[in-house]
Parts: C-alpha cells; structure tokens; sequence
C-alpha cells in the first residue's frame, strides 16, 4: 500500500461525514487526555483533537501524509507529534485513546493480522481507555468491483477490482502529475462484522457504542481493565 502519491489528494477522497460522526463519539466518550491516531491520513481528526487540547501523536504509514499534517499544524499554530508508525509494530508509550479511522483495519490482510493489531492496541491504552475504529460492510466492498472513474480536475483514473480474497478489492489508481505518470494499489479486505466483534472480544476489549453507516460501522470499545 503506498498513498505518497495520493497524499496531496486524499481528502477529496474521503466523506466528511465519517469525521463528523469520529467527532460526536470523541466528545462524548473521551475527556481531554492523550490520544494516538493512527493512520491519521492529512491529519483532520488530529487536528482537530489538538485544538479541543488533546495531547496527539499523529502517525501514518506515508511520509508525505505526515508531511501535509505537519504543515496543517505549523498553519494552524497547533502542536502535536508525528511519527511514522504501522500498527503491528508494538508501542513502548501508554495512551488514554486510540483511533484508527476510515479503512485502516481494512488494510490489514487477514483474521491474524487484525487480531495482532488489536492486541497491540489493547496493550497500549492505559486502563479504561478508549479504542475507536471503523469497517467497511462486505457487501460495499463487493459493490466496488468493477468500478472506473476518470477525474480531469486531478488527472487521475480509479478502477476498482475484486482480489483474490473473499471480500476484497483492490484499487488502482493512476495519476498524471505535470506529465509524469505515477500508478500505486491500494488492497482493502474486510469481513463480517461478528468476526471483528469475536476478536476484540477475545483481546479484552468490551463494547461501548457502534454507529452504523450506510458503507461501514464505527466501533467504540474500552479497555476492560
């Protein structure tokens, strides 16, 4: 997965409304406290925590994303921390929340990876701490099979085809950038929600409110501690 080339794009990608909805649950399940977000993408959500007074580690997986988030804050006078982080690696910090919205679980590439992913954030959230994160429905998944979009305004095309997995597609995407053609795929699987559900379960956590959307649900789960 590589979205440096997509970084300066991103958020025409993405539907405000699912930042709308993170907001509402961060304002009612979390108190000013530390919070990591992981896959933060341009940095909307972390920006935004960081003027409520959060205090944030932003973390993605694309230098260049890190790099329009840093500029985001410089512009904003608004501090926070940055890093590069991939969230099977383990965290030697503890935090009061986590979150991992639009599509990062999806990028993980089976039932294991989720299940190490989600301990490892199980271990770093403090106790009673919060986890939030959001799935996309496999019958949204399987819709995008076959998908195709040109946009002049970007110079870019977006072909959507299913992937070998059960549940999964993978999106390529090409851009003509001052004349120099880049292309880069992105793989997303997803699963039945009930599976998810048994993972976390498993990991400890306990299930305080979800929020279902038309292509995804958004979890909120605590740390049973």
């Amino acid at each position: 997965m590589d979205y440096d080339i997509l970084a300066t794009f991103y958020d025409s990608f993405i539907d405000p409304e699912v930042y709308e909805e993170y907001i509402k649950l961060i304002n009612q399940y979390t108190s000013v406290s530390t919070v990591l977000d992981i896959g933060c993408g341009t940095g909307t959500l972390s920006i935004e925590m960081a003027k409520a007074g959060y205090e944030v580690v932003a973390t993605d997986l694309s230098e260049e994303m890190l790099q329009i988030v840093s500029y985001r804050a410089k512009e904003e006078n608004i501090e926070l921390e940055i890093a590069m982080y991939d969230l099977l690696d383990p965290i030697d910090f503890l935090f009061d929340n986590i979150i991992a919205s639009m599509d990062v679980i999806n990028h993980l590439t089976d039932l294991e990876d989720v299940e190490f992913g989600f301990t490892n954030i199980y271990n770093t959230l403090k106790p009673n701490g919060i986890f939030m994160f959001d799935v996309l429905s496999a019958d949204y998944i399987d819709a995008l099979d076959g998908y195709d979009e040109e946009d002049k305004e970007f110079k870019m095309r977006w072909v959507s085809k299913r992937g070998e997995k059960e549940h999964s597609i993978i999106h390529t995407i090409t851009l003509n950038i001052d004349g120099i053609v880049e292309e880069t795929n992105i793989y997303e699987v997803t699963h039945d929600f009930k599976e998810y559900e048994s993972i976390f379960k498993k990991v400890g956590f306990k299930q305080i409110d979800s929020i279902v959307l038309p292509e995804r649900t958004i979890y909120v789960l605590q740390k049973s501690e």
